[in-house]
């Protein structure tokens, strides 16, 4: 990995690798040596981009994140099924989905203990619910409901990715949906748009 190289570009080489490293092998895989290996280059070639470890896991838990908030952009003039099925693309339902799931899950545990990964997932976690929050209102619920029922839909979803997690074999991607859709359903306010989620 050359040094003479656009530099975003090979901090996200690096995250990239990472993320892989922790989705197979868990967060103590990423060390500079394993990523010089993944990667075919020298350690230094690492370093010259980041200074440590925390800085090498804030950079990828943030690719992981911008990757999963690319996967589940809702396009302009979406319908309202298209709208609510963007939310099951947060579940780990799939391959990619799976991997960034395995990195959050292990981020939080190595985030206990660092204050400043603490305050990235404090962030990324209000950012997702506000984003849910906005979407729920585009589809007819009120400021107050749309915010309570965000909460809910947050605490469904994480619930249902740590059962996953532990559960693959009953946590299909239908069973995931499903649970989803009884939390969903009873708080939209247009029976169209429960006819959407079905």
């Amino acid at each position: 990995m050359p040094l003479d190289v656009d530099q975003t570009q090979r901090r996200q080489d690096v995250a990239r690798a990472a993320a892989a490293l922790i989705a197979e092998r868990g967060m103590s895989a990423v060390t500079f040596r394993n990523l010089a290996a993944a990667l075919g280059c020298s350690t230094t070639a690492i370093s010259h981009y980041f200074p440590n470890r925390t800085s090498i896991l804030l950079e990828t838990y943030r690719f992981v994140l911008a990757r999963a908030v690319s996967r589940r952009a809702v396009p302009p003039g979406a319908d309202p099924g298209e709208k609510l099925a963007s939310l099951d693309k947060i579940l780990p339902i799939a391959a990619e989905q799976w991997d960034d799931w395995v990195v959050w899950l292990c981020f939080w545990t190595e985030a206990l203990f660092d204050p400043d990964l603490a305050s990235e997932q404090k962030l990324h976690s209000r950012e997702t619910r506000e984003t849910i929050e906005a979407m729920l209102r585009t589809l007819g619920c009120g400021a107050e409901e749309a915010r309570d029922l965000s909460q809910k839909v947050m605490t469904t979803i994480y619930g249902i990715a740590v059962q996953a997690a532990f559960d693959r074999e009953h946590w299909t991607p239908e069973v995931q949906r499903r649970a989803l859709r009884e939390v969903l359903e009873p708080a939209l306010p247009l029976a169209d748009l429960r006819r959407a989620s079905g």
